[in-house]
């Protein structure tokens, strides 16, 4: 790829780390650059913390084709960017709302989409959707021990997981062990916020909150009503649905597929050692033909009414990742849904139609945003 002066520049917007090349999925951005050459545009590779806003420039990195490298350049702002920064503390986040908040004010620049909010922001704007109502477990902030005793009163089991979190990080299942004598033990299962595996008993309640807030420190925490999300060979799976913007600005599906988790795993995300399935073979095993179809329907209903709901309330969006549980009883539930989504999935499940198609509709939808601000 050749950088021109006249070419509009898409910059992705990334997560700087601290290793030679300092940004993650570097395959992925070099798929970018190949597809964004094809649609008139030049791609580069961008942390918001190397803007020099003086001079309205950044030092990025281009991949260069002919050579095979990534070479570092300093870059006029760009015309487009695809924000795929992720945050490992509050401070790397106040330092992204900064440079986001300039880059939003600039009228020449457009973002492919914004990214959501935390799961408890994305779940009450889903509530707002009557339709929407009857696929949200019922899910509450976590605020205090006495908020968490209340909910084990009722019922045996709950889920707690980070308002912030993804891959399955820092999720637990807490089991309630009633006994005779009306007191209760409780077994704790689990992923620490290193996605390492953790198992935990307490005899009484005071002994396992007092842990619990040792675990979360001050991480905002949901508490959500607990789901058997499992196949009949007892593990934890779900279903990722791939939805995007196409070059037309429509949103479309890209792919679903099953994700299940390593034996023992409380959740099925492939960062935790979880492997991937076709969706209708699986769901056929699962429950037979007629309710797999049914199933199918459900989810591709959802996958298409989720979208554009949420950007009517939030703002644009290029794609999401909705993940989608069916439990023992067949009943579908709406889990989590990402503004920021991974596409290993795919070429773990060699679907190469899919794995494709992932990668270029950001690009797509970004030649869609130029020339239809151009016109």
């Amino acid at each position: 790829m050749r950088l021109s002066a006249t070419r509009p520049l898409l910059g992705i917007m990334v997560t700087e780390q601290n290793r030679k090349l300092p940004f993650a999925s570097s395959d992925f951005y070099e798929h970018l650059t190949s597809y964004g050459d094809s649609e008139g545009l030049d791609v580069f590779v961008f942390s918001p913390n190397r803007i020099d806003w003086k001079q309205e420039m950044v030092r990025g990195y281009t991949y260069l084709s002919e050579t095979q490298e990534w070479v570092m350049k300093l870059f006029p702002l760009p015309s487009l960017i695809y924000d795929r920064c992720f945050f490992s503390s509050k401070h790397s986040y106040r330092q992204y709302r900064y440079h986001v908040g300039k880059l939003r004010a600039k009228p020449h620049i457009r973002f492919l989409g914004y990214g959501l909010s935390g799961k408890w922001e994305v779940g009450q704007i889903l509530q707002k959707d009557s339709a929407l109502h009857l696929y949200l477990p019922q899910t509450s902030m976590l605020t205090s021990g006495t908020g968490l005793r209340k909910w084990l009163r009722t019922r045996s089991d709950v889920f707690l997981k980070p308002q912030g979190g993804s891959q399955g990080r820092g999720a637990l299942h807490i089991h309630k062990i009633s006994t005779l004598d009306d007191n209760s033990s409780f077994h704790i299962k689990g992923r620490d916020a290193h996605n390492h595996p953790i198992e935990r008993d307490f005899k009484d309640f005071d002994s396992c909150w007092f842990w619990l807030r040792n675990l979360i420190g001050m991480r905002p925490y949901l508490i959500q009503e607990y789901l058997t999300l499992h196949s009949t060979e007892g593990m934890a799976y779900d279903v990722r649905s791939l939805v995007q913007k196409n070059g037309r600005g429509l949103w479309e599906s890209t792919g679903m597929a099953v994700r299940i988790g390593k034996p023992g795993s409380i959740t099925s995300n492939l960062h935790g050692g979880g492997t991937a399935e076709d969706v209708t073979s699986f769901l056929t095993k699962e429950f037979g033909d007629s309710k797999a179809h049914e199933l199918i329907a459900t989810l591709d209903m959802l996958s298409s009414r989720i979208p554009p709901f949420l950007e009517a309330h939030h703002g644009r969006l290029a794609e999401l990742g909705i993940d989608l549980g069916i439990d023992t009883c067949g009943r579908v539930w709406i889990l989590e849904v990402n503004s920021k989504p991974g596409r290993t999935i795919f070429a773990r499940m060699r679907n190469e139609k899919a794995r494709t198609k992932s990668i270029a509709n950001p690009i797509h939808y970004a030649g869609f945003l130029l020339h239809k601000k151009l016109s």
